[in-house]
């Protein structure tokens, strides 16, 4: 007997031992609140997007590329009508990561739009050591 859990991002998970499945679920559970924690943490900072830090991150030219159907809590929050000033963070909930301010467009697609970034001095929250433990809060407001 096997048991397919859905997660909310379209994820299937297949566990085959039910002995572990209560694991799994809890497992699950932590991490979807660690994200949403993290998504709330950020638009009350006035983060208007987030994406991890990977490869539509051009770190040199200090570009990145946000796509219309980024929407998963804790990783991509992506945003196609963003203006110069706005405040970006470019990490995830379960990374450090660096806040941002919006330049300007570089390149606007059919679903997707490149923006040029710059970074900024670091939060007050964050000079207090909250960029070096994001986590560990996030965790305590669960």
């Amino acid at each position: 007997m096997s048991v397919e859990i859905r997660d909310r991002n379209g994820g299937v998970t297949i566990v085959h031992d039910m002995s572990v499945l209560g694991d799994i679920l809890e497992a699950d559970r932590k991490f979807y609140a660690e994200c949403d924690a993290f998504h709330d943490r950020m638009m009350a900072l006035g983060v208007k997007a987030y994406r991890c830090n990977d490869g539509w991150v051009d770190r040199k030219n200090h570009n990145l590329t946000f796509f219309n159907n980024e929407r998963t809590k804790g990783y991509y929050w992506g945003n196609l009508h963003l203006e110069k000033g706005d405040k970006i963070f470019i990490g995830n909930a379960h990374s450090e990561g660096k806040f941002a301010l919006i330049e300007n467009i570089v390149e606007r697609g059919y679903h997707s739009v490149t923006y040029h970034y710059n970074l900024i001095e670091a939060e007050p929250e964050r000079k207090e050591g909250w960029y070096r433990s994001i986590i560990q809060i996030i965790r305590k407001l669960i």
